[in-house]
């Protein structure tokens, strides 16, 4: 979940939480101070008739008033005063039906004969005054959440928008590009920190990455001429007629060592140059065509280890450096006769923007998240240096296409070359 959505999700879900407390706080309140100032009136009228009856003598006259009423009944003399307010049910003769009246009974002695009056007040118009305001707070309620919801949504978009941008550029930026990453200035100053941080970091992070590609690219060229001249010296004494079989195994060893020490050199040497982009130069070539001639390589050697090939060649064309694509090929099949199996199978399969290469080999799968990286190998030990796979995904990344990794039980291994094809 992005973070303005999860703001906005708790920032309503408090928001109405509250509102919705405050509402049920809010109507008691108020019922609570109407019912207070009903008491009041209801006392007031009992003070009124009091006074009356000590100024007359005798009960007033009863006055029909809206929503009260006041009734006289005679009753014994009481043993305790009678003073009381209570909230019940009386029966409207005019509605017809049952309402809440609010009422206050007390007792009084006028002329020897005691009465008990009560003086009541309907509710019902002090229910429909509070529904009335609870309804206007809820419609209040529900305008201010609908205003806080679109402002935080233009707002916080606006304001969040520099840390997308900051985002955005970090997605983009490539280590090896020659293009610096541009950060918008912010008038937040947490925005700014943000990208003069990553300023830092990513200038450190050019730098370590420019001193240690110089250092590789350096290393391989001058490591070029002192292995030439170890081998030319090792041929030498290969050579040599009167060396024993210790010292001639000895030696065989060392060329090797040296024919692996140069086929290294060579690989780092190439792997610098497509991080240089020093193969910019492409064109549209017919992939079946060159992959017919390799295949016609490969194939004697296929004979030699009883490997059996088939292909499904369409015609179809990729927009690549030529040399580039010469290498990609010969790793892409050398892989898959060097892993395989005696008696193992090959399959090409060519279409419309798509090279699968299928091989058997091990019966388990390669681990994909390191299947691509330097100095990779299945085990330990292996005559391999470990860089052909990078030497291909690196060639991909430079010419726009994808490669992929899949195994199919029981021992099917699946390279698949993915690019936008290009008309034929």
């Amino acid at each position: 979940m992005k973070l303005f959505a999860k703001y906005n999700r708790i920032n309503l879900l408090s928001t109405v939480i509250i509102f919705i407390l405050g509402s049920l706080a809010f109507s008691y309140l108020l019922r609570y101070v109407i019912i207070r100032q009903i008491d009041e009136d209801l006392n007031i009228e009992k003070n009124e008739i009091i006074a009356a009856v000590h100024r007359f003598h005798h009960l007033p006259t009863i006055i029909e008033v809206h929503d009260q009423y006041t009734t006289y009944r005679p009753i014994a003399p009481p043993k305790n005063h009678i003073n009381q307010i209570s909230t019940r049910e009386s029966y409207n003769a005019t509605g017809k039906e049952e309402k809440l009246v609010r009422t206050i009974e007390f007792d009084i002695n006028t002329n020897g004969q005691w009465y008990l009056v009560s003086v009541s007040k309907f509710l019902q118009g002090t229910d429909k005054l509070i529904q009335s305001i609870i309804i206007i707070t809820l419609i209040l309620i529900l305008l201010i959440l609908v205003t806080t919801f679109i402002i935080n949504r233009i707002v916080l978009r606006r304001l969040w928008q520099p840390f997308y941008h900051t985002l955005q550029t970090m997605q983009q930026f490539k280590l090896g590009s020659a293009t610096p990453p541009h950060f918008s200035n912010s008038d937040t100053e947490e925005f700014n920190l943000l990208n003069t941080t990553l300023q830092e970091a990513l200038n450190k992070a050019k730098q370590d990455y420019r001193t240690l590609k110089e250092f590789t690219e350096n290393a391989s060229h001058e490591l070029q001429t002192p292995l030439a001249v170890i081998r030319s010296k090792l041929d030498i004494l290969i050579q040599n007629e009167r060396l024993s079989e210790h010292e001639s195994t000895a030696i065989q060893g060392a060329y090797q060592a040296v024919q692996n020490l140069s086929r290294l050199n060579q690989s780092l040497l190439l792997l610098a140059k497509i991080e240089n982009r020093q193969f910019e130069e492409s064109a549209d070539i017919q992939l079946n065509s060159n992959l017919k001639d390799k295949i016609d390589q490969f194939s004697e050697l296929w004979q030699s280890k009883n490997i059996t090939f088939r292909s499904a060649l369409c015609p179809t064309v990729i927009h690549i450096n030529s040399m580039l694509l010469d290498i990609l090929l010969n790793n892409l099949l050398s892989n898959a006769t060097r892993h395989n199996i005696t008696g193992g199978c090959i399959e090409v399969t060519l279409k419309a923007g798509e090279l699968t290469i299928q091989n058997t080999g091990i019966p388990q799968p390669l681990d994909n998240s390191k299947l691509f990286t330097r100095f990779y190998k299945l085990t330990a030990g292996t005559e391999h240096i470990g860089l052909g796979l990078s030497i291909i995904k690196q060639i991909c990344d430079a010419a726009g296409c994808n490669i992929n990794y899949s195994f199919n039980s029981p021992n099917t291994h699946i390279f698949t070359l993915q690019w936008s094809p290009a008309p034929i």
